[in-house]
């Protein structure tokens, strides 16, 4: 294959975003080829660029006071009560720990990450004298730096929900439900938990099939003589997700029922389902609340 070949993915490459087998491709081709190999080298050096001038966000107190609470709750008859009587609900508490502590282990990398990348700024901010090719280039990293200052905003948002998920997995009184694919996602599997003592619920899944553009899952729940929508969310690329649960004041009465559907993104909250199950309440679930 000539050079011309893989010129289009030798962006992708640079940020890390093809296959393993295509990544092994290129790495192959860039051992022969300098001139392509200067090309990511550009692109490499674009790609660092991006997080100079992001700021470290520091944890909010209420993140604090949320993972300190939740270790107040582990008392000693804890573990005896989960595993003994709470099979299921030990089961999605690892969960659940699995994605704070996988989420708080990204930020800090991240934040290792755009430290070392704010120190190679300073080299950068020497440069004087530049060609239209490179203030155009520059032009595109501040956008994508913008880009970057709304991600790590997001990211912050994420350790205080992640944080949340910790203190409802440390609850020892956990009620859980599992909900299963229906013939739209035969392999897809998801488990809710309640904690009474938080007032929040966790609804985590696995092998969910990846939406369309505008396109989101949506969980629901029939709580009394009411249905009511309680989040919408999108898998991620490992067909993962993880939604934080509270119901409405206004919706007294037990949990019956409950399951998600694939929705069309709008402004407006629904008050009912329009599409097919998509995933439906195991049989042998208990109530959820």
């Amino acid at each position: 294959m000539s050079c011309q070949d893989y010129r289009e993915e030798l962006e992708a490459y640079a940020l890390g975003a093809l296959e393993t087998a295509e990544s092994r491709r290129i790495a192959a081709h860039l051992r022969e080829c300098a001139d392509c190999t200067a090309i990511v080298g550009a692109y490499q050096a674009a790609v660092d660029y991006l997080a100079l001038s992001v700021p470290r966000y520091r944890a909010s107190p209420r993140l604090k006071d949320l993972i300190l609470g939740g270790i107040g709750a582990i008392r000693r008859p804890f573990y005896a009560t989960l595993l003994a009587n709470r099979w299921a609900a030990a089961t999605a508490a690892t969960v659940l720990i699995a994605f704070a502590v996988g989420g708080i282990v990204w930020a800090t990398i991240m934040s290792a990450k755009v430290e070392s990348l704010q120190r190679d700024n300073e080299a950068l901010a020497q440069l004087t004298q530049l060609d239209a090719e490179q203030r155009a280039n520059l032009l595109k990293l501040q956008g994508d730096l913008n880009s970057a200052r709304s991600e790590q905003g997001r990211m912050n948002r994420t350790l205080e929900e992640l944080s949340t998920l910790t203190v409802i997995a440390l609850d020892p009184d956990l009620i859980p439900t599992g909900l299963e694919g229906t013939a739209l996602a035969p392999t897809s599997r998801c488990n809710y938990v309640w904690s009474t003592k938080q007032s929040y619920g966790a609804l985590t899944c696995k092998d969910l099939p990846s939406t369309a553009f505008s396109v989101t899952y949506e969980f629901w729940a029939t709580k009394g003589d009411k249905t009511v929508p309680l989040g919408t969310f999108v898998p991620r690329f490992d067909g993962s997700a993880n939604l934080l649960v509270k119901f409405p004041p206004e919706t007294p009465g037990p949990v019956s029922n409950m399951w998600v559907t694939l929705e069309q993104q709008q402004a407006q909250p629904r008050s009912k389902p329009s599409n097919d199950v998509v995933l439906q309440r195991s049989p042998e679930s208990q109530a959820a609340r």
